[in-house]
């Protein structure tokens, strides 16, 4: 046993002896590196004084003068799409008073401030509302649509939307030297059962809503200020913004759901090259709404937006889209001959 002990011992001083000149060899290692680089440090110090040396009689830089920014500032034109209001739905954590606090006490107030910080590098005196369909909720869609209202679709069509519009458009009209207004219908204004000739898409409460505000505003469109137009026609307007083109439509023109965030980007892109061909006036830029989710999309040359709601937690964002969309519209604003250069999605929860 004693023996055995000696033997443990005799190894563990030899582990020690090993690893101390292991150590050591390490540290020779280590003041080696520190000398090279002390030697390189030095190289270093030579070559720049060399260079500092050949450079000597280097004329200098002088540095140039801050350009002052011109008071003249650019002109710039704001947009703002107001789209799928659906006044008058009603769903968990949404009704016509959520709708009216959303308009008065978030989505006004955030045009005003960000219009004013625009302000600090552009002109902006020109407003451009395009309201793009989906005013009011209506209550014929569904077989079921009549219990997710909270109101008749002539209150929603003749009183609440149009007042709600009017007072939009007045305070935008504090806010800006010159308003423009105009107005596309949606699908969800049809009047009567959805089924061919018995359902002129002509006749529609989106259209009603937008004759009434524009009627109670009176004396104060088609002056020199404001001025609306509702087209009642076609489902399309053609607007020069600028000197560029903008298409407004609603949106319900593109077949197949799904696609990206729940819109049909496919059959949108195959529409906007169609149009493109078969309509006389071309357009740089497309906006509708109807998705209920903002979205972009570059197609070739042209530019698409997707408008958000005032809505949330609707039935068929989570049926159909399989989202729960959170409510936005947007802002943008436009330079001479280019379109929009600022795009603003503000949300509204």
């Amino acid at each position: 046993m004693a023996s055995r002990k000696k033997k443990t011992a005799a190894h563990s001083v030899g582990g020690h002896v090993a690893e101390s000149a292991e150590l050591e060899s390490l540290r020779r290692e280590v003041r080696s590196l520190k000398r090279k680089l002390r030697g390189n440090a030095g190289g270093t110090a030579r070559i720049m004084a060399a260079v500092a040396e050949a450079m000597k009689d280097q004329k200098t830089p002088v540095l140039p003068r801050r350009r002052a920014q011109s008071r003249k500032a650019k002109t710039e034109v704001a947009v703002l799409h107001l789209s799928d209001w659906q006044i008058g739905s009603k769903t968990e954590d949404f009704n016509t008073e959520i709708a009216r606090e959303r308009i008065h006490d978030q989505l006004l107030p955030q045009v005003r401030q960000i219009v004013e910080a625009r302000r600090c590098s552009a002109r902006v005196d020109e407003l451009v509302i395009l309201i793009g369909g989906d005013n009011i909720d209506g209550s014929a869609m569904r077989a079921n649509q009549p219990w997710e209202v909270d109101s008749t679709d002539m209150e929603q069509a003749i009183s609440t939307c149009p007042t709600l519009f009017s007072e939009t458009v007045l305070d935008m009209a504090e806010l800006f030297p010159f308003v423009r207004v105009y107005s596309v219908r949606g699908n969800h204004g049809r009047i009567g059962p959805h089924n061919g000739n018995a359902n002129p898409k002509r006749v529609n409460w989106d259209t009603v809503s937008s004759e009434v505000a524009r009627m109670q505003l009176g004396d104060v469109v088609d002056g020199d200020r404001v001025t609306w137009h509702t087209e009642v026609e076609d489902f399309y307007l053609h607007i020069d913004i600028a000197g560029a083109g903008l298409l407004l439509i609603h949106g319900d023109q593109f077949q197949g759901g799904g696609g990206f965030a729940g819109v049909p980007v496919a059959s949108i892109v195959k529409k906007i090259a169609r149009w493109a061909d078969a309509m006389e006036e071309d357009f740089d830029v497309l906006m509708l709404g109807h998705y209920h989710n903002p979205t972009t999309l570059t197609v070739g040359s042209r530019s698409c937006y997707v408008n958000g709601t005032l809505k949330s937690k609707g039935e068929w964002e989570l049926e159909e889209l399989a989202m729960s969309t959170r409510p936005a519209q947007r802002l943008q604003f436009w330079a001479p001959e280019i379109g929009p250069i600022v795009d603003q999605v503000i949300w509204l929860d």
